[in-house]
């Protein structure tokens, strides 16, 4: 019989279930790339809604240029004038398009938390990762995530409106002075301080959906309390993995911005390739939401790992 010390069974329990960031990132990006299926989805949910909001602007052009020389003009640069007659003739059409908006934006963000119930599902259990295990996870927490996402929105408007008040403070307080290095400073703090906010509650939002999703627990305002206390336990790990994913996603915001300006506007046939960048971008920050998904899941199941001691005989 092969007497185990117990110490040091622990200390590599230990090892194995507490990943460092780097194996973190090589187990979320294989589990994004063998999952990649579902990015397809995931677009044309994004294309269908552009679809929908693009229509009704798409038709009042075509009914005011279609029988205009206006149209040829407009391939080589806007006519202000135009613009203004646009508007003008068109202004009760425009009205409408903000409501159509913010309800495009409500359902949108609706099947959003179905696809992130589906997403959390299969990163929880990998062998499961069928179109069906994808469906039956939004539809089983849809509306538990539903009520996450309502409390995440009222910390969210909280939150603006914290940096609203701190702008009129900063310049009441500043009206009659010349010190312009401190105001941009305070003001410049204020943005960053709104920035961690943001970044913060979306943390708190996120890990609330994944312990509900892993526990499979009813009670969400309890698992949003212990998603508080998990995430100030172990605050650098799970900030740092946040942070990284979030470099990656805006790295790939400025290649695009690079790329697409020395695209030429002209020709019209260079429009093409625009839209063609600019659908690789939407499919790439897809693949970044999947990568906060899947690092999400992994840093919840590890850091909760339970460790089996052996004692020795």
């Amino acid at each position: 019989m092969v007497l185990l010390d117990a110490k040091r069974v622990n200390d590599f329990g230990q090892h194995l279930m507490q990943f460092g960031i780097r194996d973190i990132f090589t187990s979320s990006i294989r589990a994004v790339y063998y999952n990649f299926k579902f990015v397809f989805l995931l677009w044309g949910l994004n294309a269908a809604a552009a679809f929908i909001l693009t229509v009704p602007t798409y038709y009042i052009l075509v009914d005011n240029l279609s029988q205009s020389m206006m149209g040829q003009k407009l391939e080589t640069g806007l006519d202000y004038m135009w613009l203004v007659q646009f508007f003008n003739l068109y202004k009760s059409n425009i009205g409408e398009l903000p409501l159509m908006i913010y309800g495009m934006v409500g359902i949108y963000v609706l099947v959003q938390t179905f696809f992130l119930g589906g997403l959390v599902a299969i990163f929880n259990i990998p062998k499961k990762n069928h179109m069906v295990d994808f469906f039956f996870g939004g539809v089983r927490y849809w509306y538990r995530f539903t009520k996450v996402t309502l409390v995440s929105l009222i910390f969210f408007f909280l939150a603006f409106e914290l940096n609203y008040q701190l702008g009129n403070w900063i310049a009441w307080s500043f009206s009659g002075s010349e010190s312009v290095l401190t105001d941009f400073v305070l003001r410049s703090l204020r943005y960053i301080l709104l920035i961690f906010l943001i970044g913060l509650i979306t943390l708190i939002s996120d890990y609330s959906k994944v312990s509900v999703g892993i526990k499979d627990s009813q009670k969400v305002l309890k698992e949003i309390f212990s998603s508080i206390l998990f995430i100030k336990q172990n605050f650098v790990k799970i900030f740092s993995v946040f942070l990284l994913v979030a470099a990656i996603g805006a790295a790939g915001g400025v290649v695009y911005n690079f790329v697409g300006a020395v695209i030429p506007r002209t020709p019209f046939y260079f429009l093409i390739l625009s839209f063609i960048l600019q659908q690789m971008l939407i499919i790439f920050r897809l693949l970044i939401r999947m990568l906060f998904c899947s690092t999400e899941v992994l840093l919840f199941k590890d850091l909760n790992a339970e460790i089996i001691s052996v004692e020795s005989n």
